[in-house]
């Protein structure tokens, strides 16, 4: 894989300066300023949506801080904030989206302080049938956790794929701690991805955040 070269443009919404850290790969761009949702295909940058909420979300890590996870550095280029509704509850998590040149992608996601660093897995997970569904993945068996439609909520920097405000998506876990295996479906495409739960201490060390 080639490492592509950072491509510095501008919002056409408010002015503000941007860039384009994965090349070709980039597909939509949030603005950092005003969370405008742009074209990243578009060397215009076209205006897909326009942020009309009045909350805004601060990333834990920044857009653009870099680290070392499993040794390979990394690049937070992408942040969402998503939401699951259950029993009348909102349940709101963040989703921070990293790129090595050569490495590819990888996820961070955060609940109320608790992360899981995400892959994309490389083969479909077979799912067992029943009331209670259950995996076998890598030689671990995972029990379901829940079933839920997720929401996005708020958008920031760049994503491989067309994101938007108020996309939806039919997510299920299944879970086998410290692991969990993620289904997510929407009209156009089903990815499964695995996530190892990882302490906030380890976030902290790997991207040098200050505080504790």
């Amino acid at each position: 894989m080639v490492a592509p070269q950072v491509k510095g443009l501008n919002c056409p919404n408010c002015g503000a300066a941007i860039q384009l850290r994965s090349g070709e790969l980039a597909q939509t761009v949030a603005c950092s300023s005003c969370a405008a949702v742009l074209d990243a295909k578009d060397p215009n940058l076209r205006v897909l949506q326009q942020f009309q909420g009045k909350i805004r979300t601060k990333p834990i890590i920044p857009l653009g801080t870099r680290g070392k996870l499993k040794g390979d550095p990394y690049e937070v280029i992408g942040f969402q904030r998503r939401k699951i509704r259950v029993d009348d509850v909102d349940y709101f998590w963040s989703e921070y989206l990293l790129w090595n040149p050569y490495k590819g992608f990888r996820y961070l996601t955060e609940y109320d302080g608790h992360w899981n660093d995400v892959v994309v897995t490389k083969r479909v997970p077979e799912v067992k049938g029943g009331k209670q569904p259950t995996i076998e993945y890598l030689g671990e068996t995972f029990k379901h956790f829940q079933t839920a439609s997720a929401e996005t909520t708020f958008v920031l920097g760049e994503f491989p794929w067309e994101v938007r405000l108020g996309d939806t998506a039919v997510t299920r876990d299944f879970v086998s701690p410290p692991h969990i295996l993620s289904e997510e479906t929407t009209d156009n495409e089903t990815t499964w991805s695995l996530g190892t739960y990882v302490s906030p201490a380890y976030i902290w060390e790997a991207f040098q955040l200050p505080g504790k």
